[in-house]
């Protein structure tokens, strides 16, 4: 498939920059007045902290991490852009989903009056999602539509991850039981949602059987904490968010006709 190599070199070299350089700087300047925040207010995320414990001590790590290793894969799809390898723009796709994690490290400064400055690793990483899909590689415009809502089921199931560990760091809810139950298997149907965009985009032939999967394992893990907090707080739940992407997406894969459209992409 033509590609557009000397845009991908552009894309993938800005966003290795953004992705050490600037995620680097950026977890060295929030950091610190983070937790420093957290240790004079007692809280995280709303609710008291238990003996000192801080969601955002344990997971902004991770995800900085996360967003270090999409910089180096995106510095890796700038390599092979500029040998004009095949696997170039596949490595580019796997950065840029990595790097969209980036999503996170945002709410926990914003909630804090702390500068946001991972905006300007997630802003860039949004626009190079369809410079990619929409410029380098011309892709269909429905199957990005589609590789959009993933993209959106992948992150807001990492948050239910994140919000589920932050209840049972917390003891936000009483029944901690069904926090236990969906805090990892949400963050396993983010990293199924995240293979999904890159499995479709690349189109790979058990993209539907994993797409299908997601789906399913994001309703298990997400709706029955949707149904714990909105009964606790008797307002909609942000849990729920992820649950809906994932059933427009379930719909979307096996109804004929946009069934049709996947598959026919998936088949070239």
């Amino acid at each position: 498939m033509e590609e557009r190599s000397k845009v991908g070199v552009a894309i993938s070299l800005i966003g290795a920059i953004l992705g050490i350089v600037l995620v680097y700087v950026s977890f060295l300047q929030v950091y610190g007045p983070i937790m420093a925040s957290e240790m004079a207010a007692g809280r995280a995320g709303g609710e008291i902290i238990m003996d000192g414990v801080s969601i955002s001590k344990y997971v902004m790590p991770i995800v900085n991490d996360i967003a270090l290793i999409g910089g180096v894969i995106w510095a890796v799809s700038a390599y092979g852009f500029i040998k004009k390898e095949t696997w170039a723009w596949s490595t580019a796709l796997i950065a840029n989903v990595l790097s969209l994690l980036s999503f996170f490290m945002l709410i926990p400064a914003l909630s804090r009056g702390i500068s946001p400055i991972y905006t300007l690793v997630f802003i860039p990483n949004i626009i190079a999602f369809f410079l990619l899909l929409a410029y380098v590689r011309q892709v269909d415009s429905k199957i990005i539509a589609i590789s959009m809502v993933a993209g959106m089921a992948y992150v807001m199931a990492f948050m239910n991850g994140v919000a589920a560990t932050d209840q049972l760091l917390s003891g936000g809810s009483a029944d901690n039981i069904f926090f236990v139950i969906g805090q990892r298997l949400n963050w396993i149907a983010s990293i199924a949602w995240g293979s999904f965009v890159v499995s479709l985009l690349t189109r790979k032939k058990w993209t539907f059987p994993l797409g299908l999967g997601a789906a399913l394992l994001t309703l298990v893990a997400g709706i029955p904490l949707g149904v714990l907090i909105s009964m606790e707080s008797a307002k909609f739940s942000m849990f729920f968010l992820a649950p809906v992407l994932a059933l427009i997406l379930k719909l979307t894969l096996i109804l004929p006709k946009s069934n049709k459209i996947v598959a026919q992409w998936i088949e070239g």
